[in-house]
């Protein structure tokens, strides 16, 4: 392993459980070749999903009231 991956391995541990989570899911997509890219509200509906979101439902209205015009 080299010294880079090792340090990412060690920077990875010390973040909270779901965010390893995530990051490994992206991570192991990227392997499989399934490299994409989420759109806000996809970002938005797959916190909510995973339990944790990350914006309180006022910040969500918020940010898409933005692009609603």
């Amino acid at each position: 392993m080299t010294k880079l991956m090792r340090e990412l391995i060690e920077r990875l541990e010390a973040l909270p459980d779901a965010e390893q989570d995530a990051l490994a899911r992206e991570f192991l997509s990227v392997l499989e070749g399934e490299v994409y890219v989420l759109t806000p509200e996809q970002e938005v509906r797959k916190a909510l999903e995973d339990g944790e979101p990350n914006a309180s439902p006022q910040e969500v209205e918020a940010f898409f009231a933005r692009f609603r015009g």
